[in-house]
């Protein structure tokens, strides 16, 4: 990808909606209990702290110290507090002994990793066999960039290249950030030791702003049409 890979503009599907669904994704997919879970590129923290009842202790890393601090000081003087390691590190570096955690979950992250090979690695590590690993990102057969496009050095909204998702090479140029279709991820999962468990399909979540567009939205995830969702939501289990 020429512009190479960042953070971007937050996808505009994030918020309360957003976090609760692709949390509710995963977590029916597996549920989340176990002794240790690993969240990477944790932000502020909304996801984690979503899922860090069913732990008894939880990493969260990120590379930017500015989204660490707003974590920390969120749950300063909550329970979670206690339970919950913040880290500033690296996907393809983790400091973490292999076979430690339960399961590990990434948010809108893969699609920003430098390495993403790498990380995948260093991943299926860190897990114990028979470990998890739960992650969403953005679905190819989506018609919307939705981290925004780039017109020369100038970030504008999705809406003025439609489909852009749809031609890998303008959206190589045209975009920092991943989309993948579902033969790519099985492809890289399984290249790094880890085997599909479950596949779905999140259309975007809209807010109680747009209670129109949100129900449309969840009709869809239920037809066939729901392989054009906005993201995937995807539990791996290493299986070696």
């Amino acid at each position: 990808m020429t512009v190479g890979f960042g953070l971007g503009n937050p996808s505009s599907a994030f918020g309360p909606r957003g976090v609760s669904k692709r949390v509710g994704a995963v977590a029916q997919q597996l549920p989340p209990y176990g002794d240790r879970l690993l969240d990477v590129g944790c932000g502020a923290g909304l996801h984690t702290a979503e899922l860090a009842s069913g732990y008894v202790r939880v990493d969260a890393i990120d590379v930017e110290p500015e989204r660490l601090s707003a974590f920390a000081d969120r749950i300063a003087g909550t329970d979670l507090a206690d339970r919950i390691g913040l880290h500033k590190m690296n996907a393809d570096s983790l400091a973490f002994d292999a076979n430690t955690f339960d399961r590990v979950t990434a948010f809108e992250v893969l699609e920003h990793l430098d390495d993403l090979e790498g990380s995948l690695r260093e991943i299926h590590r860190v897990l114990k066999p028979g470990g998890a690993f739960s992650f969403t990102t953005p679905n190819r057969w989506f018609p919307f960039e939705t981290h925004g496009v780039l017109w020369g050095t100038r970030r504008r909204s999705a809406l003025t290249a439609p489909f852009l998702p749809w031609v890998r090479p303008l959206h190589d140029r045209m975009s920092d950030a991943r989309t993948f279709t579902t033969q790519e991820l099985g492809r890289a999962l399984r290249g790094t030791g880890l085997s599909v468990r479950a596949i779905d399909y999140l259309m975007p979540p809209f807010d109680r702003r747009g209670r129109a567009l949100q129900s449309v939205s969840d009709t869809l995830e239920g037809t066939p049409l729901r392989v054009f969702g906005m993201a995937m939501a995807v539990t791996a289990v290493k299986c070696r």
